[in-house]
């Protein structure tokens, strides 16, 4: 079985406050886009067995390793899988590209094994490998909350065109957390959103992401790699999640393809042109 993992940006993320298990509650607006690593599945006698080049970790800690194991604990099955990974998604990127692959593992095991697990249970599995997996399950546009686990509300955007720039390096999610300047205790109704309600919203105008300052501080090419896009006539840009990756937001695919013959492009930089999904699980990919 051939099952497709979506990578992710974040057009909206804030950071309210430290939470007393250690992570931050956020609220962030996570949109799927048609750029995808592809996992093959085969059923085994026994075991699991991955093959995943290119995601820089050994078998055991690899997030697809983690989610097979937790499916078959979970459900009792006793057979084995057989699991490889085609990478497309930059690792290190900000793209959600392991927790998209893990929870595309799960939502593939459970087809190819029958197991009829349902959407909620699933999301419930996938929050136990990482805090973006549930997410993938959804699998179209949403605000996010809690960890950026927790389903606020589904978000309608109008379709844009997304240009990714992918420099050749990543950034410590916990240096880029331990850099940031947040208050350690909720304020009170300072960073809800209100407004969003059932209309379809243009994703430029939503722009915002407290990790950019702290990020831009510690990279600052990444600031760059921004002035670079909106010179080249985004209407809006942004880093995704805690980067390394940054991504401008074109109105379609004309627009896009006019900003990369004016951009700049740097030896070793990764410029991805890809679209967001809408629809259920994989969407509707119109790249």
């Amino acid at each position: 079985m051939k099952v497709h993992a979506p990578a992710k940006i974040n057009i909206y993320l804030k950071v309210l406050h430290k939470r007393m298990d250690g992570y931050h509650e956020l609220r962030t607006i996570m949109v799927p886009l048609s750029l995808f690593d592809e996992i093959l599945l085969e059923a085994t006698d026994h075991g699991i067995a991955v093959n995943a080049p290119g995601c820089d970790c050994a078998d055991g800690d690899n997030l697809v390793y983690k989610a097979a194991s937790l499916f078959f604990k979970s459900t009792g099955i006793d057979s084995g899988i057989s699991i490889e990974v085609d990478k497309r998604i930059p690792v290190g990127a900000g793209l959600g590209g392991g927790s998209s692959d893990a929870t595309s593992v799960l939502m593939g095991m459970n087809d190819l094994y029958h197991a009829g697990l349902s959407r909620d249970y699933l999301m419930t599995m996938a929050g136990r490998i990482g805090a973006d997996c549930p997410f993938f399950v959804l699998g179209r546009p949403a605000l996010m909350g809690s960890r950026g686990d927790e389903i606020v509300k589904e978000v309608s955007l109008e379709e844009r065109a997304y240009l990714l720039v992918v420099p050749p390096f990543s950034i410590s999610t916990a240096k880029v957390y331990s850099a940031l300047k947040s208050p350690l205790t909720p304020e009170k109704d300072r960073f809800t959103i209100h407004d969003i309600g059932n209309d379809i919203i243009s994703p430029e105008q939503w722009l915002e992401n407290d990790l950019e300052t702290a990020a831009f501080g510690i990279c600052p090419e990444l600031g760059l790699i921004k002035e670079e896009l909106h010179n080249a006539g985004a209407l809006g840009v942004l880093m995704s999640g805690s980067g390394s990756s940054v991504f401008g937001v074109f109105k379609d695919t004309d627009h896009l393809c006019n900003a990369m013959d004016r951009i700049k492009r740097h030896v070793g930089y990764r410029y991805i042109p890809t679209t967001g999904l809408t629809g259920e699980r994989y969407g509707d990919n119109r790249s």
